[in-house]
Formats: C-alpha cells, structure tokens, sequence
C-alpha cells in the first residue's frame, strides 16, 4: 500500500493521498470486516461553557446536537491540563507519568519509543484508513504519529487576515467594529485576538471542515478512523467578525463568587493569576473566547451535516473532545491553563456510538486514558496490551451505574515537581510539591470555592485521598505498564 504523509499548505492539498483503483482493492482485502467506522472531533482549549453543559450565554448548537445524540459525561476530566501532555496522554492510553510526557516540549517519543503505536496507528495495523486533519498532536510533534493521510490546513496568509490596518501592534483590534468606541476605550487585553474580515471557510478551521467532508465522502472500502483537530478556541482568539458580533462585551456576564475565597488558595496553585484586570478586560476575554468557541462550533456543524447527507452515523463512532479546560477569570483572577482546579481539569466528552444511548448524561468520574480502550471496544479489535484507562462502553448502555472511584489530573509545579489531584464522587483532593493542600466538597461546593485542607474534622479525608495518589504514584513508577485500576468502585 502506497502511504502518504504530507502537511500540506494549500486548500486541497489532500488530495494527495489518491492511490489508483489496483493499489485500493489490494490493501482493502485486507480490511476487517463489519467494523464501525471513527469520527474522533478534538477542540483545542475548550472548557464546559457550552449550552449542553449549561451555559445559557455561549451559542453551541451542533455540538449540542452531538451531545443529544449520544451519552454526554458530566464529569469528565484531562489529566493534564496543557495541550501536549494531554494530548500524549490519550492518543497513548498512558496516564502522563507513565509517557514521561510533563512538559510542551517534550517529544512524545522520547520515553514512548519510535515502535510505539498511538490509537491512530494501532486502528491503521487493524486494517483501517486513517486520517489526521488539523492538530491532533501537539503542534511541534505532529509527525509523531504515522496516518495514511495527514494534512494542516494552511496557516499563512489569511490567518488572521483582516480587511482592514490593525491599529494596535498586538493586533487585538476588530475589523469592523460595531459600536462607537474610541482606542482610549477599548482594552487591552493579555490574549491576542482578532476579529477578521473572512468567511468562514477562508480561516484555517473552516479549511479544515471542508477537508473532513471531503475525506467522508471518498468511497471507502475499509472502515476509517479520522481526526479533525479544530484549532479554537485556543488563542489567537479569531473568528470572522459575526462571531464577535453574537457577544457585545457588556452583555457577558462575569463569574459569580464568594468575595475573597481566592485568599484560600495556595499561591502555587493559581496557574495564570490576573486579578487585577478591569471588568471590561475580563468581559472582553470571554466575548472572544465565546466567539472563537461559536466559530469552532460553526465548523463541526459542517462535519455533522456531511454525516446525515452520507448517512454515516448507523455505522460511525462520534467522539467530541476538548484536550483540556481553560480559565476565564474564576478564583479572583485566574485564566488559561495550567490549573488543577474544576475549569481547566474539565473539559467536554461526548460519545455517539450506534446502539447506545442517546440524549444522556453520565454524573460518574472519567478521564480521558479511558478514550483509547473505549474506541477498541467499540470497534470490536483487542485492546493493546499497556493500556491505563478502562472502556466507557459499559456507561453508553447505562450511563448511571457505579464507575471509578477516582480520577487523576496532574500539573508540573512551579519550582519543580508535580501537582496531583484525585477526584472522587464526594470530593477533590489537591497536594502540591511545597507541601501545600486543597480539598473541596464536590457535592456542597462543585465550584471549588471553599478549601476544607485546613479544617481538622477532614483529616481522615485527606488521608485517604493521599492513600488513594500515594497507591497511584507508586504504580506510575513501576516497570510493568499495567492497568492501575479497577472499572468499578469497590
């Protein structure tokens, strides 16, 4: 079989990858029979403010549609909570101390080995096509996984382009913008945004949809695995101007919280801590976050739509994702990534698989290791022996039933070290490197407001919690790389 592997610059370049008709039939005899296909959708940056998790301000219709059509986990979590850790971690199966995979920079190879297969390529040793569009890898390392197929849609001339001169060196500037506001008026905010005169199939996320719509409506005599990276919301914040046109910064509200909590936090903790922004730069971040989240989920709109006109989905796996959470201004000022708090460890999993359930919701503790297995399950291949995290595919038939007994997100610390959060059904435990503790009640306080670290009469908690990450570390450095943990809590 021909491969082809390009990142490629223009438009159409995936095209490329047409092999003829002879070489096609030779290696589709060899494809697995009766297999379900795979749609896997991964959003960069992106945290539960959507309408399906509840969020009456933000514009999420198609990824609202996706979650009514299948089971949607409430309490979902990365476990870590920056782009290449995370993504290592569940392309992998492994959890991130067991990839080795702690840092941005750090090559997922490095510890993981050149004959490691990923869940891309172990789907492609199975006999399916497989395709990777946009990030999938952390950007540095996208040749780290090996596809039929790879292609980044181009990046150059028009991204960010727009129709008129920015007046601000940042380029933090809408192109067109629709209230009277003066440049003395308008803030300037840390996250670099823009507002652009495109459509929506000039920015590089919208090349990326009609790059997925093509590849599904290839004829296929093979199952196929395909990845749509989206690139929003992660900033540049950029979306064309309608999108900022939705969100008038004086309408979006800022979080509610108790006055002065954050003294409760451990310095350590605060990630990206910004306190001392004004309210209209705090409601401008969230206005361009919301739009370039509406942009993104403009674009999987496209993506579902290919999937009814070809009607896909009696035969397709959908998974939604977003790699990781992002701060916007919780905790009395803290924004983006890292974090070990409920924002950034959260993010979206949403999985529509044929037979299973739909329009459901699952309140048990996940985490995306679980991803990997998930998908062999579902598919009906032999999970890859190594493997860290356990099938879902018990919960998309009943989304109700005991699960874990905890889930494990973790951060390098400042000065060195990790920071580790264990999350049962009851509680979050939080210990950091310098010996400093949070612990919150997760059914009286799901918004992480109160820390309980320091209360006497949560001692015994908090010993069990440490029990629960001291069993976990001492796993993570052990030799075997075996399952940690049992499906369902004892």
């Amino acid at each position: 079989m021909i491969i082809h592997r390009t990142c490629c610059k223009a438009f159409f370049a995936i095209l490329v990858f047409t092999c003829s008709a002879a070489e096609a039939r030779a290696a589709d005899s060899a494809a697995p029979k009766g297999k379900p296909n795979v749609l896997f959708i991964i959003a960069d940056d992106l945290n539960c403010a959507l309408g399906c998790c509840g969020n009456d301000v933000v514009k999420t219709p198609n990824v609202d549609r996706l979650a009514a059509s299948g089971v949607r986990f409430e309490r979902a979590y990365c476990n870590y909570p920056v782009c290449n850790p995370s993504r290592t971690s569940f392309l992998s199966g492994r959890y991130p101390e067991t990839t080795g995979v702690l840092l941005q920079q750090t090559n997922p190879r490095a510890h993981l080995g050149q004959d490691f297969q990923f869940m891309p390529e172990y789907f492609r040793a199975q006999g399916y096509f497989t395709a990777g569009i946009g990030k999938v890898a952390h950007g540095s390392f996208a040749d780290t996984i090996q596809w039929d197929v790879y292609a980044e849609p181009a990046r150059g001339a028009n991204h960010g382009e727009v129709t008129d001169t920015p007046r601000r060196p940042r380029g933090n500037r809408r192109a067109q913008p629709k209230r009277d506001r003066t440049d003395s008026d308008e803030p300037d905010v840390p996250f670099p945004w823009r507002a652009t005169g495109n459509v929506d199939e000039e920015e590089p996320d919208g090349k990326l949809a009609a790059q997925v719509v093509e590849l599904l409506e290839r004829p296929k005599d093979k199952p196929f695995f395909i990845v749509a990276g989206f690139h929003k919301p992660h900033i540049p914040h950029t979306a064309p101007q309608e999108y900022f046109d939705m969100y008038p910064p004086e309408t979006i509200p800022l979080p509610e919280e108790p006055a002065g909590h954050e003294k409760n936090i451990p310095p350590i903790a605060r990630g990206k801590y910004l306190p001392d922004l004004t309210d209209l730069q705090r409601r401008e971040i969230i206005s361009h976050y919301y739009a370039a989240t509406t942009f993104m989920d403009a674009q999987v709109g496209k993506v579902l739509e290919a999937m009814d006109r070809l009607k896909l989905w009696d035969n397709t796996i959908v998974i939604f994702v977003g790699d990781h959470g992002w701060h916007l201004g919780e905790h009395g000022g803290m924004w983006a990534k890292p974090s070990l708090m409920q924002e950034a460890a959260a993010a979206p999993l949403i999985v529509v698989a044929p037979g299973k359930q739909s329009k459901a919701v699952s309140p048990r503790l996940v985490e995306f290791v679980d991803i990997y297995p998930t998908l062999t399950e579902l598919c009906g291949l032999a999970t890859p022996p190594g493997l860290e995290g356990v099938s879902l595919a018990p919960l998309l038939d009943d989304p109700q039933q005991p699960w874990k007994k905890f889930v494990l997100t973790v951060v390098s610390a400042r000065g060195g070290g990790l920071g580790r959060a264990a999350r049962t059904e009851a509680h979050t435990y939080i210990e950091w490197p310098d010996g400093s503790e949070q612990l919150y009640d997760c059914t009286r306080d799901p918004k992480e407001f109160e820390n309980l670290a320091e209360k006497p009469r949560y001692s015994s908690t908090i010993a069990e919690l440490k029990q629960l990450l001291k069993a976990h570390e001492s796993a993570a450095q052990s030799p075997e790389k075996v399952p940690r943990r049992k499906r369902r809590a004892s």
